[in-house]
């Protein structure tokens, strides 16, 4: 029997919009307001330990800057920070930081073409995204799309995350469809990828050069990480469309 794709789903960070890059840019800023309030470090320097904490800790760690100040305590002896003066630079860091995030934000360049186009051909979208429901749902509403989703799964809302492949196996029964009629398309072959594929979804790995691009990290893929089609932009979706419709 034939299949028409009727829904396409899409991660959200790093494929709807450059959250890596905006994510760096508000780093530096929360940098650049503690030295304009005082504390007294080169710029450099204090780049180079901030991206420490960020390796070890991970990129959603809420407490970069208070452990960039603690390991300044300990690892910088000209730098001794009262109580009160710690807090003074974190504030400002945060301040900085969430500043830049809400000025900057902004879509790739093909996304709202790309969901308008969707709309017209009455194909559903939905957006499914790994997060704390009310920072995603932030994300999205300041990215003005919301008008043109139609769900929006966010995994901690639910209780599964990727890549548990339940996580996919929900959205298809909220729409009532098959895989095989779905189009799912992230930037991480292991959490978008192969849970998609488990579900019989045609796969769509979008190269955006964030941190999980697998030709920036050079990844070996193996079949349970191959995605069914490779892209560098959503423009090139309605020939993958056409394509598995023709068949």
């Amino acid at each position: 029997m034939k299949m028409t794709i009727k829904l396409v789903g899409f991660d959200l960070d790093d494929c709807l919009f450059d959250s890596t890059g905006l994510s760096m840019k508000a780093r530096l800023k929360g940098i650049e307001a503690m030295i304009k309030h005082g504390l007294n470090i080169e710029k450099d320097e204090a780049i180079k330990i901030l991206k420490e904490i960020v390796e070890e800790y991970g990129s959603n760690f809420s407490k970069h800057y208070n452990y960039f100040i603690r390991r300044l305590n300990q690892v910088n002896k000209k730098i001794i920070l009262s109580y009160n003066m710690q807090y003074k630079y974190v504030a400002a860091a945060i301040m900085a930081y969430h500043k830049e995030k809400i000025d900057s934000i902004s879509l790739y360049k093909d996304v709202e073409k790309c969901l308008s186009k969707l709309k017209e051909m009455n194909i559903k979208t939905a957006i499914i995204t790994d997060g704390i429901p009310i920072k995603q749902y932030e994300k999205i509403l300041r990215l003005k799309i919301e008008h043109l989703i139609d769900l929006v799964v966010i995994t901690d809302q639910i209780g599964i995350r990727k890549p548990n492949p339940k996580l996919f196996e929900y959205c298809l029964k909220k729409f009532e469809v098959k895989g095989q009629e779905t189009i799912y398309i992230g930037d991480r072959l292991d959490r978008d990828i192969a849970p998609a594929k488990k579900n019989g979804i045609h796969s769509v790995y979008i190269h955006r050069g964030g941190k999980y691009d697998s030709i920036n990290k050079n990844i070996t893929i193996t079949n349970e990480l191959k995605p069914t089609y490779e892209i560098k932009s959503l423009s090139e979706l309605f020939d993958i469309i056409e394509d598995i419709n023709s068949k």
